[in-house]
């Protein structure tokens, strides 16, 4: 009995196969995301975003800080941050099991990266505290600027255009930009951010920066493998300063981790179903005939 249900589901399997082939005939395919994040939000979680984004922008305007670590300053804004993410989730963080192993590669390179790159710091330039205190500031930095400030824009545009503010992934793409392009001018305003320009044009890295990571949170969900990024680009980054390093090696090492990121969220997207194939054309005389 249990051989016989099983050659009928193959049977079954085929031909949905031949179905799809006929439909789909002279198509080309290409991956489309089905939507933004499958983060599913309410009124406590837009209060709590709200709250964070006020705390750390009022607080790096007025230079007060949590405290330090060596010489980097702790986001007074980072419990409150920590307890959004909780009430997000942290499985659609992409911190449960299966999300981790969609980014098994990227999680196996981007630690032992991460790692090196603490040890080089602890040792090169301003010794172990100090190299906690960057990865901490990465943490606080994506949390309020990758989660906080998109969640907070992109519901707000989804509102205004009368979609589900509830629902990322039923968002569509303007609310979506919207909240990444909020997100990048917040971020590339922070004033240790402005005073490292020198004019518009200056601007563009950090807004790039922003963009970036934003698009791979907000499409993915998994916030952590932002915040490794994120956290190697601020140990090399000054690491490379210290030693007088030339600025094409420091421009490449900011484009393979940011290019690593993004490819890793493809082949994670595309593990999870988030990322799957469609055809540019279907032909419903075919389908059932």
């Amino acid at each position: 009995m249990l051989g016989g249900t099983t050659r009928l589901a193959g049977r079954q399997g085929e031909a949905r196969t031949r179905e799809i082939e006929r439909a789909t005939e002279g198509a080309w395919w290409s991956c489309r995301w089905r939507g933004w994040a499958p983060w599913r939000l309410d009124a406590t979680i837009l209060v709590l975003a709200a709250f964070t984004v006020g705390v750390d922008v009022v607080s790096a305007w007025a230079d007060v800080s949590g405290g330090y670590l060596g010489r980097i300053p702790v986001s007074p804004a980072l419990p409150v941050a920590l307890v959004l993410a909780g009430r997000v989730g942290a499985g659609v963080l992409g911190c449960s099991r299966a999300a981790v192993r969609a980014w098994r590669e990227y999680a196996v390179a981007i630690g032992a990266v991460l790692a090196l790159s603490i040890g080089v710091y602890s040792v090169d330039v301003g010794g172990p505290r100090e190299a906690v205190g960057l990865v901490v500031a990465a943490v606080a930095e994506e949390l309020v600027y990758r989660l906080a400030a998109l969640v907070l824009a992109g519901a707000l545009a989804a509102r205004l255009v009368g979609r589900d503010w509830r629902r990322p992934d039923a968002w569509g793409t303007g609310p979506g930009v919207a909240a990444l392009l909020v997100g990048a001018v917040m971020f590339s305003a922070l004033p240790g951010h402005v005073a490292q320009m020198q004019g518009v044009s200056s601007a563009v890295p950090f807004a790039s920066l922003a963009l970036v990571l934003g698009w791979v949170v907000l499409r993915t969900g998994a916030i952590w493998p932002a915040i490794a990024a994120h956290a190697v680009l601020n140990l090399a980054t000054i690491t490379a300063f210290a030693i007088d390093a030339p600025g094409g090696l420091r421009l490449a090492l900011a484009a393979s981790t940011l290019v690593a990121l993004v490819v890793a969220a493809d082949v994670a997207g595309r593990r999870t179903g988030w990322l799957r194939p469609v055809p540019s054309v279907i032909d419903l005389t075919a389908v059932g005939s």
